[in-house]
């Protein structure tokens, strides 16, 4: 038995359809579904947070946890049903903005950012106390909470997502310039590898080509 609802059955089908990378990590596709209905609240959207709940790695909507761990066969035929049925429903923009942020930082580094959230840290004493499925309230998603999904907003606009591609290199994600893939050489995938062992570059890291044919790391 499915317990999850329609919307989220929805939005995890575009994940699967979109980013199956992201749809096959548990966490990640618990990320995803919250920052979607994150910045589907700071914009006065209609959000659902029903089933939130409060885990170590940061929050959770359980039904959809428990339906994919426990009945993952029936959650895939579910969840592609409703994303053919109720597509046009999901908001596009929001939806590429939120799968994007789940392939340029890892699950540790997903966990540590929504870990900055009061939505996760009014209750963090009991979670970390070991207490289970500790309720999550919307009314602890105060300004602060806000302000850092609309940064999150500003620094990931459509354009941006649109205009590059994402190159994974061990634990390192680079952004690419879409025009710019062509001029890329094996001397340049080689000076990334190099790149990606350094400890003091954070995902994600924005790569260009100066006009000389140089790496421009930013």
């Amino acid at each position: 038995m499915i317990n999850s609802n329609d919307r989220k059955l929805a939005l995890s089908g575009w994940l699967k359809e979109h980013n199956p990378s992201s749809y096959n990590s548990s966490l990640k596709l618990q990320k995803f579904l919250l920052f979607y209905e994150l910045f589907s609240h700071v914009n006065n959207e209609p959000a659902d947070f029903s089933s939130l709940k409060g885990y170590k790695k940061g929050p959770v909507f359980s039904a959809v946890w428990g339906d994919y761990t426990k009945e993952h066969e029936e959650f895939i035929k579910k969840s592609q049903e409703a994303y053919l049925k109720n597509s046009t429903a999901i908001n596009s923009s929001h939806a590429k903005r939120s799968s994007f942020l789940t392939s340029i930082l890892s699950e540790s580094e997903l966990s540590e950012l929504t870990h900055a959230l009061n939505l996760w840290r009014s209750e963090e004493g009991r979670i970390l106390a070991g207490e289970k499925q500790v309720p999550l309230d919307k009314k602890d998603f105060i300004r602060s909470d806000k302000e850092l999904i609309c940064k999150l907003e500003s620094l990931y606009p459509d354009d941006l997502i649109e205009s590059v591609i994402i190159e994974h290199i061990d634990n390192k994600s680079f952004l690419i310039p879409k025009d710019k893939v062509r001029e890329f050489t094996a001397e340049h995938m080689d000076v990334l590898m190099q790149i990606a062992e350094s400890q003091e570059l954070y995902n994600p890291v924005y790569v260009d080509i100066a006009d000389d044919g140089g790496l421009i790391i930013d």
